[in-house]
């Protein structure tokens, strides 16, 4: 069951991008109709039905506008419509469908009965009535539907986001009854094809029974849930509601194409009465920003209340002005269409809630406007620039040179171009990021060096001081607190708080443990929102609602759940939420780790066992490594590393990105012990960091040396090879600061890949850059990978004799038929084999990568 919903959820965003195209496609379909098809032939004036007797109604001209076609046409007030192109009047509907089909411009046949008795045939020239409410309607529908898409890609498991996409969703579907064609012809189609006609006709009710709902229920969780919003019976209330209303609307189905009175009467009764439920969610929707408007002291969150409230006034306007001064201006609409041509402005009103939506970062779409709007911009006018660069600099230089090498000044100038195309890309957006989205860029340095200075913090109660500094008076949370498993009861408890009223909060680990648990294969970073609250805590979820908790993310070592952070509203007011998640996990993943160390060494003071506690620490060392991954999607990768003491400072790590991408890391810290796995430690914090989707190798390894530079003792070096093997592209870069080359295996024989490239920390920026290179190539079925550390090579006997390279890759040769874990347990085995007594006198570690067959 668990994983046909993770299967569901991942497909989620799919269905609704499939929805969304559809949907989008029949909204322009319905303007089309609304501009083109479904148009109301007018001949200036209005047909008023009068009851001769029992069973006939006789048809009156009113309202006959001067100099208008019907004016022109000889008709007057007071005369008896007889008959429309050969069509005798008995109902109006039906009269008004025969002349819907005489196209704009030409000329209807009418027969008069004068008010002397005489009769008379005339002709009528036909022009075309747009019904303008309609049409705004459904463009407001289509720029909902298309907000609300943007808004739930976003954030796709976001409360506010399934809220709004599904508002756009309700809006479209409400203006399906514009497909019901208002000519004989496509009524007859319709009648044809009673399938399609029922499940437009339900479709569209369901979407007018619903919408007022749904917008009212998005309202009030638009800016922040209100306690109303939170009361279950109500939303069962809103559902009742809309299922009583969307079966009456249903049960009209089986006379929508029986034009008689009664049946036009019904429509016009249930049309009316969802004028009157949407007007009153629509005033309690006002109502409520207004009280939400008074009630905010933040003077920044109350000005997107303020432009959302401007969109209802706005709307409130137009409305009074069309029910009210319109018809004193127009006798009627037919005479007089452009004096209600403004309804057109309410098309403004999803475009106001948009302009608040980008304006304000609300609902999380800072991230969907970066990345699909400015990152683009950016990146095309980077590339405009540097091909404008490359054509002019090779005209000129083709000139000085001689037209005869213009295609070698090309290559040269294009290969610079390309070299330096990405990382200017990169400083460009970093720029655009500072500039645009300060607030985001702030959180992300000042998250990155927490991260960094966390892990060399020594005390529980340091890094839970540091940790309010960062996040309380560094990023300026309002609310924060930290909980911490303390004992065995399963609860996690509240030990260090900002803004807290409650100073005894608890919350149940083991919920918190299967939420992860349940979330992580459908979620890369799944913290816990408010919408969840109620859920998984019931009744403590109150505690949290009333200190104005919003976001909590787990603290995680080897996937199990030490604590939980406690966030609040951002200064900005918004909720975290999109990349600032991703960052609170990378900062909470070091906090865990530097929680664990901590722990680890006060154990170590109490128990009074320096060799007990190195053993857990090595135990722990251990844990954050990776384990081996047999099957990832055509790579079989082992790793291991055996350190020479409890714990060492030897390093490697599989970074995988969407199973389409992994990193590998090995590094050797130089000496051993404690201070070498300190390093080791903060090593994998940065890497860990740094690999994500669009690094290069050579590009974090730079990195990571100017931070390893400054942070490093007088004399202390880190060797490292970083590769990342696109699984999709099937192509391996490798980049190798210092480290033993990289033995590549390709049937019997063995290729040693050596980029140069110097230590990392040896060296603050020029040298190191200037002498670090990054190789690419292809890797193919049956090629093994083999990254190891100089504790294999050095290996020593009871004789001094070196293990050295050469019998490595000789077993790797004769051993590769054999999986990764295999091949390593084969090489470690000799090595204790040729050892036998010696000690280990450095940390071991190899990671085996097999390209299968």
């Amino acid at each position: 069951m668990n994983k046909f919903k993770a299967f569901l959820l991942k497909n989620k965003v799919g269905f609704v991008k499939l929805l969304t195209v559809f949907l989008a496609i029949a909204s322009i379909t319905n303007i089309y109709i609304s501009l083109k098809v479904n148009v109301t032939s007018n001949d200036e004036c209005l047909w008023l039905g009068e009851k001769i007797n029992q069973d006939s109604t006789a048809y009156f001209f009113r309202n006959v506008k001067v100099n208008g076609v019907s004016y022109n046409a000889g008709i007057r007030d007071g005369d008896q419509l007889l008959q429309i192109n050969d069509y005798v009047v008995r109902n109006d509907q039906e009269a008004q469908g025969v002349l819907n089909l005489v196209d704009e411009g030409e000329f209807a046949d009418y027969v008069v009965k004068k008010q002397d008795g005489s009769i008379f045939k005339t002709k009528v020239l036909i022009k075309k009535l747009i019904s303008f409410g309609t049409l705004t309607f459904n463009i407001s529908a289509l720029f909902w539907l298309l907000i609300g898409f943007l808004v739930f890609i976003a954030k796709p498991e976001g409360k506010q986001q399934k809220l709004f996409y599904l508002l756009g969703v309700s809006f479209v579907l409400s203006t399906l009854f514009n497909l019901f064609p208002q000519t004989a012809e496509l009524f007859q189609f319709f009648n044809d094809h009673p399938f399609l006609s029922t499940l437009l006709f339900a479709a569209s009710t369901y979407g007018t029974a619903s919408l007022p709902f749904v917008f009212l229920y998005f309202i009030w969780n638009f800016f922040k849930p209100i306690k109303i919003a939170q009361i279950r019976w109500v939303r069962i209330l809103f559902i009742i509601l809309s299922v009583i209303l969307f079966l009456y609307g249903v049960s009209l189905l089986p006379y929508i194409f029986e034009r008689s009175d009664y049946v036009m009467s019904k429509i016009r009764s249930y049309l009316t009465l969802m004028s009157i439920v949407s007007s009153i969610t629509n005033i309690t929707a006002g109502i409520t920003l207004l009280v939400l408007f008074f009630t905010e002291k933040n003077k920044q969150s109350r000005k997107p209340i303020l432009i959302i409230l401007l969109s209802f006034v706005l709307a409130l306007v137009v409305l009074i002005y069309l029910s009210t001064i319109a018809p004193v201006l127009a006798d009627t609409i037919f005479n007089s269409p452009e004096y209600y041509t403004p309804v057109i402005l309410l098309v403004l009103v999803p475009i106001i809630f948009a302009y608040a939506i980008f304006k304000y970062h609300l609902l999380d779409m800072s991230v969907v406007i970066m990345n699909t709007v400015f990152y683009s911009i950016a990146t095309a006018s980077i590339v405009a620039i540097y091909f404008l660069a490359v054509y002019g600099l090779g005209h000129s230089l083709s000139g000085f040179f001689g037209t005869e090498s213009q295609g070698i000044i090309a290559i040269f100038l294009f290969t610079i171009f390309a070299i330096r195309f990405q990382s200017t890309k990169d400083k460009a957006l970093k720029f655009i990021t500072q500039k645009f989205y300060p607030e985001q860029f702030a959180y992300e340095n000042v998250l990155v060096k927490f991260s960094n200075d966390i892990s060399i913090v020594v005390g529980i109660d340091n890094i839970l001081n540091l940790t309010i500094d960062t996040f309380v008076g560094s990023l300026r949370i309002k609310k924060f607190a930290v909980l911490l498993n303390e004992n065995k009861s399963g609860q996690l408890i509240l030990v260090k708080q900002f803004g807290f009223k409650h100073t005894h909060c608890e919350l149940d680990k083991n919920i918190i443990q299967k939420y992860i648990d349940d979330n992580l294969e459908i979620q890369k970073y799944p913290e816990l929102s408010r919408e969840n609250f109620e859920i998984l805590f019931g009744k403590k979820a109150e505690i949290l609602i009333e200190e104005d908790i919003y976001t909590i993310v787990p603290l995680l070592v080897k996937s199990k759940v030490i604590g939980v952070l406690l966030f609040g509203l951002k200064y900005s007011g918004s909720q975290f939420s999109g990349k600032d998640i991703e960052l609170l996990y990378a900062a909470g993943n070091q906090l865990a780790i530097a929680i664990e160390n901590a722990r680890l060494y006060q154990s170590e003071v109490e128990k009074i066992s320096i060799e007990h506690d190195l053993e857990i620490a090595r135990k722990i060392q251990r844990g954050l490594l990776p384990a081996c991954v047999p099957y990832l999607n055509g790579l079989d990768i082992c790793g291991e590393m055996i350190p020479a003491m409890h714990v060492g400072g030897d390093y490697y790590d599989l970074i995988n990105l969407n199973n389409k991408k992994i990193f590998v890391a090995v590094a050797d810290v130089s000496g051993k012990g404690l201070s070498a796995s300190l390093y080791m430690t903060k090593l994998q914090t940065i890497t860990q960091l740094y690999c994500k989707d669009g690094s290069s190798p050579k590009e974090i390894l730079i990195e990571a040396n100017k931070i390893l530079y400054d942070s490093l003792e007088p004399g202390a070096f880190i060797t490292m090879t970083l590769a990342l093997f696109d699984i999709e592209e099937k192509t391996v870069k490798i980049c190798r600061a210092g480290h033993l080359p990289v033995f590549m295996v390709e049937g019997d024989e063995v290729k040693s890949i050596r980029p140069k490239g110097i230590a990392l920390g040896l060296d603050e920026n020029n040298l190191f850059e200037s002498n670090l290179e990054e190789v690419e190539f292809d890797f193919k079925s049956g090629q093994i990978f083999s990254f190891l550390s100089d504790g294999f090579t050095e290996t020593m006997n009871e004789k001094n004799e070196l293990f050295g390279e050469e019998i490595i890759l000789e077993l790797l040769r004769k051993n590769a038929h054999s999986s990764s874990s295999e091949i390593f347990e084969k090489i470690n085995s000799e090595i204790i084999k040729f050892r036998q007594n010696a000690d280990q006198h450095d940390d071991m570690t190899m990671v085996i990568v097999k390209v299968k067959q």
